[in-house]
């Protein structure tokens, strides 16, 4: 077996708008209009035309008409050279997807799976604790 064909394929967009939801904090589908979240589609629209997604398809990802990505991609540019809080976001997003986007093309199936355990059982215990300190 091809070691292409051992990899589970994964989804870019899906995973750049967890990190992208994570980072700024928002849910970059919702239907509101305010700068936060305004600037994270601005985020995730940017980092996935960098990577020669077309306008159309970053689009329907965050559910959104092609012009709005178009604007996004004109507007952050400019944004990044004056908001200070907006560039340190985009620069963690870029980060955390480049690392993710090798980090997960490169294992297998049951390498993902056994990652995945992981991750269930360390959101458990964090859940414990989070439990334990409101309590307290």
């Amino acid at each position: 077996m091809k070691q292409s064909e051992q990899n589970i394929s994964f989804n870019p967009p899906y995973l750049l708008r967890s990190i992208v939801n994570q980072v700024c904090r928002v849910n970059i589908l919702s239907k509101k209009r305010n700068r936060e979240i305004v600037n994270a589609r601005m985020i995730y629209s940017k980092i996935l035309r960098d990577r020669k997604y077309s306008f159309l398809n970053i689009g329907k990802s965050i559910l959104k008409n092609h012009a709005s990505i178009i604007h996004y991609c004109k507007s952050i540019d400019w944004l990044l050279k004056y908001d200070r809080n907006l560039q340190i976001k985009y620069e963690k997003c870029v980060e955390l997807f480049s690392c993710k986007d090798e980090e997960i093309r490169n294992l297998s199936k049951p390498e993902l799976i056994i990652m995945l355990k992981k991750l269930e059982n360390t959101n458990k215990l964090l859940s414990l604790e989070v439990s334990r300190l409101t309590i307290d």
